[in-house]
């Protein structure tokens, strides 16, 4: 009782009551409080926050608290991310998928008994907060045609869409490709639009992490745009930035290209998180060919001396078909952050050169011994892009924030401080947007991007996912020398009618659900 009420639609907001009763809004704005009442003077009530980028795929079934999301308002995530999702996944691909992504999705001891997506759709419900996925690309072409670089043939594309659409028929909210990651980044254009053909039938949308984010970001916003153009599906651009000194100040040419694209009728919008390093998993620095035998054919290759001439090369200049991220930046702006073994713990938190002069290795030979010895799972930090862009593209009204956080290791600050950094940093102390338009791109613009139906709304009737905080004090304080330091102003959250935090203090309760994509959702097309 007695907050200012944000609708998440945009509107300024107002002062009021809200009435929660059993999982939905029972009435909201001048009405008489009963039952238990919460007395919110001076606090913003807003929906709960939708993450559009997370990495919680298996960490949200082995720690269902999910504390990092829940304490900075996150009340529903959005899985199977850049391609690589968890499912649909034969038995007898298990063993390598899950290596090769744990240096991204981490490995936690989570016995993986699902085979089909509607497998893995019916275990992700029941942590703290909701739960919505994606079916991804890499995994699609994994189960057709396992590692391979090559283009499929009519039977396989035939296998793959078949795939597809029995994932967005049984649980999936859309479709995800890393076109900077094996097996994706194999795929040509006809490929995806192939695949988008089936998005298109169930009115669902497809997600990028695009081929080009660097000198040739345009060229990577290009190929997106034209799948919507051939497919008519609507798009969506993953951690949307300029990579890398050489594309420094390109963010108004791609707001610009987006503006264009939208004002043309393609139907695509973007996420951004508010930091100028991302994060992945070291494995990402190597050329793409080296993945297409599987782990061991890439172990193979590390270990070849003949190889290794080669390899250093496209590392360190690029090719015309792939964006290095060293030939982007240098070996100096990537620490490692997340590692499995005892004994290589303390490279946590040290850039790739200070390890190489502590084992007495160059850079190249450093990442080597990192991925044999830890079998993969390593995580990084890049230090990679301009507070210029960021700050720019931060503010567009296609944009919304998402936090794209790693949840292993000694995570990047993003994944516990994203939504109070936004709040507290860029609308409170820096006014770089209202705090009604920064609500909206964090509650019913990604709701009604994911097809999240009465959800990321303040409105009777509305699921009560909700988040309060304070205005005057929410700010994020995980630094990259810190990064697991939760954010304060955060005072309670709500998800589907529970109380999820109390007095900034988790409850314990576990009210979240698998979520699935409904045809209007709230929100709008700006």
């Amino acid at each position: 009782m007695n907050g200012t009420l944000y609708d998440g639609l945009g509107k300024p907001g107002r002062q009021g009551h809200l009435v929660i009763e059993n999982d939905r809004i029972a009435e909201i704005g001048d009405v008489l409080p009963r039952g238990e009442q919460i007395d919110v003077t001076g606090l913003a009530v807003s929906p709960g926050f939708v993450d559009t980028h997370s990495h919680c795929d298996l960490v949200g079934l082995s720690d269902r608290q999910l504390s990092p999301k829940l304490r900075q308002g996150i009340t529903t995530d959005l899985l199977g991310q850049d391609g690589l999702s968890e499912a649909p996944i034969k038995a007898e691909d298990v063993d390598h998928w899950r290596t090769h992504l744990s240096g991204l999705n981490d490995d936690p001891q989570v016995e993986w008994t699902w085979r089909s997506y509607g497998d893995y759709f019916a275990r992700i419900g029941g942590a703290a907060i909701n739960m919505a996925g994606m079916v991804g690309h890499g995994t699609v072409r994994l189960h057709v045609m396992g590692m391979d670089d090559r283009a499929p043939t009519p039977v396989e594309l035939t296998a793959m869409q078949a795939l597809v659409d029995d994932a967005l028929t049984n649980g999936a909210c859309g479709f995800s490709t890393g076109l900077i990651y094996s097996p994706c980044v194999y795929a040509d254009i006809d490929e995806i639009i192939a695949l988008g053909h089936v998005v298109k039938r169930h009115n669902s949308f497809m997600v990028y992490h695009m081929r080009f984010e660097g000198r040739r970001v345009l060229d990577g916003m290009d190929e997106v745009f034209t799948v919507g153009r051939e497919t008519g599906a609507s798009q969506h651009i993953s951690h949307f930035k300029a990579r890398g000194g050489l594309a420094f100040g390109k963010s108004s040419e791609m707001s610009a290209a987006m503006d264009q694209a939208r004002a043309g009728g393609i139907d695509v919008t973007a996420d951004q998180y508010p930091y100028t390093a991302g994060s992945t998993m070291l494995g990402a620095l190597l050329p793409p060919w080296c993945h297409a035998r599987g782990v061991e054919g890439l172990n193979a290759f590390l270990r070849d001396e003949n190889m290794e001439e080669r390899i250093r090369t496209e590392i360190e200049h690029g090719r015309h078909d792939w964006e290095s991220s060293i030939a982007s930046s240098s070996w100096d702006s990537i620490a490692i952050v997340g590692v499995k073994t005892a004994g290589n713990q303390w490279v946590v938190g040290k850039r790739i050169p200070e390890i190489a002069n502590q084992w007495n290795l160059d850079n190249y030979q450093t990442m080597v011994r990192l991925l044999l010895e830890e079998n993969h799972a390593v995580s990084m930090i890049l230090h990679m892009m301009h507070e210029d862009d960021v700050r720019h593209l931060l503010v567009q009204p296609w944009l919304m924030h998402c936090t794209d956080g790693l949840m292993g290791g000694t995570p990047h600050p993003r994944t516990y401080g994203t939504y109070p950094k936004v709040l507290g940093h860029y609308v409170r102390d820096e006014k770089l947007m209202s705090l009604e338009a920064a609500i909206r791109k964090m509650t019913s613009l990604p709701a009604w991007r994911v097809g999240l139906k009465d959800r990321g709304v303040l409105r009777t009737g509305a699921f009560a996912d909700i988040t309060v905080f304070n205005p005057n004090t929410v700010i994020d304080r995980s630094t990259y020398a810190d990064p697991t330091e939760f954010p304060i102003g955060i005072q309670h959250v709500f998800v589907n009618g529970i109380h999820a935090v109390r007095d900034s203090r988790e409850t314990g309760n576990l009210a979240g659900r698998a979520l699935r994509r409904e045809v209007g959702a709230p929100g709008s097309r700006t």
